[in-house]
C-alpha cells in the first residue's frame, strides 16, 4: 500500500492505495482543512502549523513514518518537454542540465529529474520526456519539514507529471481534445490535450469571489483563450470538451453557464474509470477527482 500527500490551499491530502493494471485502487483519503493564508500557490507560509498537522495524521496512523510520497504544484518549478535520442539515463541528465543551463543562472543550485512521456518504436525517432528542474534548498525545505514531523519521503513529484501519469491509464480520455480545471482555493491549473496527447498548461489565480458572475466571467475568459490558443495550432482538432475539478456547492451552474456562454459542452469532473475507491469511500469520488495531484501519484 502507498501513501501520496498533496499540500493545496485549502487542505493537507493524504491518499493511500496502490495501482491495480490501468486503475488505482484508492483505499483511504483523509483531509485536513487549512487557515486561508498557509499555502498559497504551492509555497508554504506556515511550516509549524503543517508540522503539526502531520505529527496529528501520523499519531492517528493515517499516515505512515516512510514511503511516502509528495506532489507539489509550484510555478517556481522550471518545466520543459524535450525530444532526445535513446541514451543512457546519465547522458540524459546531462542533456536535461545543458537545455535549463540559461535560465539555471537565475536560480540558486538546481536538481534535476525527467519522465518518460513516450518512447519511439521507429529506428531513429526521438522519445519525448517532460525535464524538470527545481532548486535544491526548495527539496530540502520539503524532506525537513517532513522529517521533522517524523515521516521520511520517498519522492516528490511535480502536479502535472502526476496528471500525465492519470491521462495514460484513463481510457474514455484517449484520443480525446479537451481541457481539464482543477480549482484550488482561488488558484486554476489547468491542462490542454489533443488527440490524448498533452499540450498546453498554464494556471491563473481568480481575482473574483468564487460562486459570483464575476468569477464565472473569469472562468470564460481563461477557457476563450485556451479555446483560441487550441485554433491557432492549426494542427489540433477542436476541443471537444471542457472538465473542471474542485468546485464549491455554490458553483452548481457554472458548467451550465460555461456551456451556454462558450458554446462548448462543459461538466465538472466527478469521476473517472481509471480511479477505483474502496468500498468505505464509495461516496467521495467527486472528492477522489478533486485531490486527483494526490491520487493520481499513486501511479507508477
Amino acid at each position: 500500500m502507498n501513501i501520496s500527500v498533496y499540500l493545496s490551499s485549502e487542505n493537507i491530502v493524504v491518499v493511500s492505495g496502490k495501482k491495480n493494471n490501468d486503475s488505482v485502487r484508492v483505499k483511504s483519503l483523509t483531509t485536513v482543512p487549512l487557515p486561508e493564508g498557509t499555502v498559497i500557490n504551492g509555497m508554504i507560509l506556515n511550516e509549524e502549523l503543517i508540522r503539526t498537522n502531520l505529527m496529528q495524521l501520523r499519531s492517528k496512523r493515517q499516515i505512515s513514518k516512510k514511503n511516502v510520497r509528495l506532489v507539489i504544484d509550484r510555478s517556481s518549478v522550471l518545466i520543459k518537454f524535450i525530444k532526445v535520442p535513446n541514451m543512457k539515463a546519465r547522458n540524459i541528465m546531462g542533456f536535461i542540465q545543458n537545455s535549463f543551463s540559461g535560465t539555471a543562472k537565475t536560480y540558486d543550485e538546481l536538481v534535476y529529474d525527467y519522465s518518460v512521456i513516450s518512447t519511439s518504436k521507429t529506428k531513429g525517432e526521438m522519445n519525448l520526456i517532460l525535464a524538470c528542474a527545481i532548486e535544491k534548498s526548495l527539496v530540502e525545505d520539503y524532506n525537513n519539514l517532513f522529517l521533522n514531523a517524523g515521516i521520511k519521503l520517498s519522492s516528490i513529484d511535480i502536479a502535472l507529471n502526476s496528471i500525465l501519469k492519470f491521462q495514460n491509464h484513463c481510457k474514455e480520455f484517449k484520443n480525446k481534445t479537451f481541457m481539464v480545471l482543477f480549482v484550488d482555493g482561488e488558484t486554476v491549473f489547468s491542462i490542454l490535450f489533443a488527440n490524448g496527447k498533452y499540450k498546453f498548461s498554464n494556471r491563473i489565480r481568480l481575482i473574483s469571489k468564487r460562486g459570483t458572475p464575476e468569477s464565472t466571467a473569469e472562468f470564460a475568459d481563461h477557457i476563450s483563450s485556451v479555446i483560441q490558443f487550441n485554433k491557432a495550432q492549426k494542427s489540433n482538432p477542436d476541443i471537444e470538451f471542457v472538465l473542471i475539478a474542485g468546485l464549491s456547492d455554490n458553483e452548481k451552474e457554472l458548467c451550465n453557464e460555461l456551456t451556454s456562454t462558450l458554446n462548448i459542452s462543459t461538466k465538472p469532473f466527478v469521476s473517472c474509470s481509471a480511479v477505483i475507491p474502496d468500498k468505505k469511500i464509495a461516496n467521495k469520488q467527486k472528492e477522489l477527482t478533486k485531490n486527483l495531484f494526490a491520487v493520481a501519484n499513486l501511479l507508477d
